[in-house]
């Protein structure tokens, strides 16, 4: 067990990316505290892991606002007295032109994706320095590093961010205990990318070919990466920025 005895929270965990994390670090033995909107999937996610044994439990967190999010911090370290791991996942996005871009859009990612990322990485690393260290992983995206294909700008930009803020937080907490690192996941088999094979297969098959391994990852593949930073396999790594894109760019 790679994290046993440690508490982590999982920001986004109710489907997708964030489920496959939540359950790769309960699965090493970690007490997993779940949080998204989607309380219904939230919670039965929850259920279905101490069903199997394992150790979770699942808070609501709204990611866009910052007084859900100071609850949400509040209520995780009470539970347990501790949170050891941040798993900061809770993301937004949908596939908007640039000349289409709102004002309205634009808030809407960066709320989510850049302020809720940044002040739930705040609340959580207070306690860790407080606490004697811990580990938060943000979860960026090679949308960030400069690959072509992205939903629109500003999510982009939003994950260029996250890679930027787990740097300087790396730099700033490290003599506190606290690794900071980030990872930048590529196309991902998930419900989204699904539905984006169905409306342009030949746009598809383009970015698959790009790829060297010749395939897209999972969201296991992701959890895998992010249970290797929040684990001591990975006690000399921060500030560090992991692509887990089959190859898909040089970084």
């Amino acid at each position: 067990m790679l994290i046993a005895k440690k508490t982590a929270v999982v920001t986004g965990a109710a489907s997708g990316i964030g489920a496959a994390i939540a359950e790769r670090l309960a699965e090493e033995g970690a007490y997993v505290i779940l949080t998204d909107v989607d309380d219904a999937r939230g919670g039965e996610l929850s259920r279905a892991l101490v069903e199997r044994g394992l150790k979770a439990s699942y808070i609501h967190c709204d990611s866009g606002n910052l007084e859900s999010i100071a609850g949400m911090i509040d209520k995780a370290v009470a539970q347990n007295g501790r949170v050891d791991i941040l798993v900061n996942n809770a993301g937004v996005t949908r596939k908007i032109k640039l000349l289409d871009l709102t004002p309205r859009d634009r808030d809407w990612i960066q709320n989510v994706n850049t302020r809720g990322l940044f002040f739930t990485m705040q609340g959580f690393a207070r306690h860790m320095v407080e606490a004697g260290g811990g580990v938060v992983v943000n979860i960026a995206s090679i949308a960030g590093k400069g690959v072509k294909a992205t939903s629109n700008a500003c999510y982009a930009a939003s994950k260029a961010a996250a890679v930027v803020m787990s740097r300087v937080a790396a730099t700033e907490l490290g003599r506190s205990g606290v690794r900071v690192n980030s990872v930048c996941p590529g196309a991902t088999r998930t419900a989204l990318l699904d539905d984006l094979e169905k409306a342009n297969p030949v746009g598809f098959q383009k970015m698959l070919d790009e790829t060297a391994l010749g395939r897209f990852a999972t969201p296991r593949d992701i959890a895998d990466a992010v249970l290797f930073l929040a684990s001591d396999l990975s006690s000399s790594v921060t500030g560090q920025s992991i692509n887990v894109d089959n190859g898909l760019m040089w970084d």
